[in-house]
């Protein structure tokens, strides 16, 4: 357990050595399922890795029925529209922590994911879990100028 408390720090330290290859940060928030979880993260976006993928790798918290502490790593596919509604698409993996009463775990899974940008600030996502990570996220997210 004490090597997963480094985790999250070596994550942090792993992002900001990779900040220049970024083009922005954001909040996000919402429920999963199964856990059942309020949940708050910080991610980031990359600039395009190629035409239309970006990696978003992000950091959450979950509170509810455990005490969950994810990291992410999802690649979007990010279709071209003329408006500012613009959908993406995309999967990613998922290191996951839980905090039950008595016990804690570590599982490691996937996701496959939708979403839609509502404008240059604000976006909506849900995702479907692979394995041993919550079954559904949904969130609201805002991303900082």
């Amino acid at each position: 357990m004490r090597r997963l408390g480094l985790l999250p720090f070596l994550t942090l330290a792993l992002i900001a050595l990779a900040a220049p290859a970024f083009a922005g940060a954001g909040l996000h928030m919402g429920l999963t399922v199964n856990p059942d979880d309020f949940l708050i993260g910080l991610h980031f976006q990359s600039k395009p890795v190629a035409q239309n993928l970006t990696l978003v790798p992000s950091v959450e918290a979950g509170f509810g029925d455990v005490t969950m502490v994810a990291g992410n790593l999802d690649l979007h596919y990010n279709f071209k529209t003329q408006s500012d509604l613009a959908p993406y698409a995309g999967g990613g993996i998922t290191l996951n922590w839980f905090d039950f009463e008595n016990d804690s775990e570590t599982d490691f899974g996937g996701s496959i994911l939708g979403g839609i940008s509502l404008s240059a600030k604000w976006f909506l996502e849900g995702k479907v879990g692979l394995g041993d990570v919550p079954d559904w996220k949904f969130y609201v997210g805002a991303h900082m100028p």
